[in-house]
């Protein structure tokens, strides 16, 4: 159990960094983000660290910290001919690398990924690293991907041979996927899948201007477990039906065993709302969802926007989303529940405005922050806001210029960050991290 003292030291920490950037604000407060000379990164973080290198497009950040407080970076080189591998990195926690870059899937090219669904990464109690990611497959009708879990016992330096979660063998779409470990070392995977649809071809697919959207079908919402380390994994359950296709699905875990599993549902005339679904019993079972907010979002289209999900040590589960629906302002929303899913609170106003893709929140000791791509005057933004005792909507505060889809965790006080950053030739990811 976390100590008194080591809590209150990430409080002051957290504190610190945030108090001290929103009083920057005062000079900005009729902008929604706090802006800064381009290329200075305010008090309290980090110059950023190049976490990529090489000739290869790098995107698709992620994120997850071990318990001897080191930081692991996934992320996926892209390739010609559409190669493409996911290759991950270890830091300590003064952002120091440790060792070299690995390379996660077997063989080398084979996997797949897109800004909307990035790997997935989580560090068990006895330290293995877990990187769920998928990998194409060649098919007929389109587009099609397997779902995969390597994991390594040597702190990412070398991984096993991947092991399929997806138990169907019709070729057809497994993704946006999710990954948790329980503190039993029990592995969760949840994942979007077409096999009970019938899939659209690539070549039909659309894209409505007006919503900025995927059009193709819904999906269903599937899930896994693995009890050996992932060795194997059960036999595959789906939770869930008519899910907005496009939409990254999440997964928490408290550290009581409850699981949480939260994604898009697609509501008739087309709402798309947050839905949470809970197992105390190690998902053998679900609760019916439970739709967290009536943000009254119509939508023909998927938005690529899906939930984040975190759970405090009190068993305290948090949810963050981003709706431009009809039931108040457009932007990043924040809601919590006590009773492991089965009520929300109304939702709070984090940041007026669009945002781009899922964002993310991190929970510590208390400390909560969310982070996620905002966009201003046209050109994208890696922002924060602590979420503590939030009444009102605040300002929020720029991470990085041009950054792009962000990760983050929240560990022994450090928060860190991943993001995509471009240059005139290629675009890599970086590292930030409150000192």
């Amino acid at each position: 159990m976390t100590s008194t003292r080591d809590s209150n030291q990430t409080r002051r920490l957290v504190t610190v960094l945030f108090m001290g950037l929103l009083l920057l604000s005062s000079c900005k407060r009729s902008s929604t983000y706090i802006t800064a000379t381009k290329g200075e990164f305010f008090p309290g973080l980090s110059q950023p660290i190049l976490v990529s290198s090489g000739s290869a497009d790098a995107a698709e950040p992620t994120i997850a910290a071990s318990p001897d407080g080191s930081v692991y970076v996934a992320w996926v080189n892209h390739g010609p001919n559409k190669e493409a591998n996911v290759m991950i990195s270890r830091f300590n926690r003064d952002g120091e690398i440790q060792g070299t870059a690995a390379r996660v899937n077997l063989p080398p090219g084979t996997a797949t990924a897109w800004r909307g669904d990035p790997p997935t990464v989580a560090v068990a109690p006895d330290k293995t690293v877990y990187v769920g990611w998928t990998a194409r497959v060649d098919s007929k009708a389109g587009h099609a991907t397997n779902l995969y879990l390597s994991s390594s016992h040597d702190q990412g330096q070398t991984f096993a041979a991947p092991v399929k979660v997806n138990d169907d063998t019709k070729p057809g779409d497994h993704g946006m996927h999710s990954l948790a470990v329980g503190s039993d070392g029990r592995i969760y995977m949840a994942w979007l899948d077409e096999r009970s649809i019938a899939p659209v071809p690539m070549k039909e697919m659309k894209m409505d201007s007006s919503a900025k959207g995927h059009m193709e079908s819904n999906r269903g919402l599937y899930y896994a477990t693995s009890m050996d380390g992932g060795h194997t994994f059960s036999a595959n359950q789906r939770v869930a039906s008519d899910v907005c296709p496009c939409c990254k699905t999440a997964l928490a875990v408290s550290s009581d065993g409850h699981l949480y599993l939260s994604w898009r549902q697609v509501l008739p005339g087309d709402l798309r709302h947050i839905a949470v679904a809970s197992s105390s019993d190690q998902g053998k079972t679900f609760t019916a969802p439970k739709i967290v907010s009536d943000d009254q979002w119509v939508l023909a289209g998927c938005p690529v926007s899906g939930p984040s999900l975190s759970v405090d040590k009190n068993g305290v589960l948090s949810v963050l989303w981003y709706s431009a629906g009809t039931n108040g302002q457009t932007g990043l929303y924040w809601s919590q529940s006590n009773d492991h899913g089965s009520t929300f609170d109304a939702r709070k106003l984090v940041s007026a405005g669009p945002t781009t893709g899922s964002p993310v929140v991190v929970t510590e000791n208390g400390v909560m922050a969310g982070v996620w791509e905002g966009n201003e005057g046209g050109e994208s933004k890696v922002l924060t806001s602590s979420l503590e005792n939030r009444e009102t909507t605040s300002n929020s505060f720029q991470v990085a210029d041009h950054g792009e889809v962000p990760a983050a965790v929240l560990t022994e006080g450090h928060l860190f960050i991943a993001y995509i950053a471009k240059d005139s030739e290629r675009q890599n990811i970086w590292l930030v991290y409150a000192k």
